[in-house]
């Protein structure tokens, strides 16, 4: 019983003994100063100009390379012979297959390299580079002082707009 009476009494001077009030107040702004912010302002120009380069040409250009040749039918037929000796049974098949389609590539391959028949061709293009010219400062607002004065003493809030008021809280404690 005593435990449940010193509890009660506790609670209850807990309650008046910290008693605290918000007061709100709003107060004219005597005056508002623009804060300023410095950025640099670039105009982009674009210079083009011509540039040479040499390009290969082979004389027989109108060689088509993805034709198939003797030369192909014969690596085609010497891979498969390699082929034919390694594996067995179904891998002796896959062995034929990729002996013949790589004996084939690479002749086909080999015929295209053979070309020593080419000049080189001076060719122009434009190439195109972007530059900045002509860079200024500029002056941006970037927030506002807002000056006032509460209970004789002054104050100063920093914001994004100029205020015309600006809204105090007073907090008493009792």
């Amino acid at each position: 019983m005593k435990k449940l009476i010193i509890l009660i009494v506790l609670f209850t001077s807990l309650l008046f003994a910290n008693k605290t009030q918000n007061l709100y107040d709003f107060i004219d702004v005597d005056y508002s100063e623009a804060i300023y912010k410095y950025i640099t302002v670039k105009e982009p120009i674009q210079e083009c100009y011509e540039q040479e380069y040499k390009q290969r040409v082979d004389i027989n250009s109108s060689y088509d390379n993805n034709s198939i040749g003797l030369d192909t039918i014969i690596g085609a037929t010497a891979g498969v012979v390699i082929g034919n000796q390694i594996g067995k049974g179904n891998g002796n098949t896959a062995a034929k297959i990729v002996g013949g389609l790589l004996g084939g590539k690479i002749a086909n391959e080999i015929r295209g390299s053979n070309s020593d028949d080419y000049y080189y061709e001076t060719k122009t293009r434009t190439k195109c580079v972007t530059k900045y010219i002509n860079a200024t400062k500029k002056k941006i607002i970037q927030g506002y002082k807002n000056h006032f004065t509460y209970d004789g003493i002054k104050y100063v809030k920093v914001t994004k707009k100029p205020q015309e008021q600006i809204k105090v809280t007073k907090i008493i404690s009792y």
